[in-house]
C-alpha cells in the first residue's frame, strides 16, 4: 500500500509543473480610469465639509466624516 501510495505520488508530482499559473494578464488596463474624472469639480459633499471644518482639521477623513466631525468642533448646528 505504502508503495503505491509512493509511486501515485512521484506520478502526479511530475505531472504538478506542467501545470503553470500563468498571472500575466491577457488584456493590458491603460492606467487612467474609463470615465471622466475631473478633480477641480468639487462635490456637494465635500463643499459641505470644508465649511464645517474651514481650518481643515480633519482633512484625512471623508467629505461626510469632515463634515460630522467638524460640527461638533466648531460649535454650529450639531449641538
Amino acid at each position: 500500500m505504502r508503495t503505491l501510495l509512493a509511486i501515485a505520488i512521484l506520478i502526479g508530482g511530475t505531472f504538478a509543473p506542467s501545470a503553470t499559473a500563468d498571472a500575466a494578464r491577457k488584456i493590458k488596463r491603460s492606467a487612467t480610469p474609463p470615465y471622466y474624472y475631473n478633480p477641480k469639480v468639487e462635490s456637494e459633499c465635500e463643499r459641505r465639509a470644508r465649511a464645517e471644518d474651514p481650518a481643515g482639521q480633519y482633512a484625512a477623513y471623508p467629505c461626510w466624516a469632515r463634515e460630522t466631525f467638524g460640527r461638533g468642533s466648531s460649535g454650529g448646528r450639531g449641538r
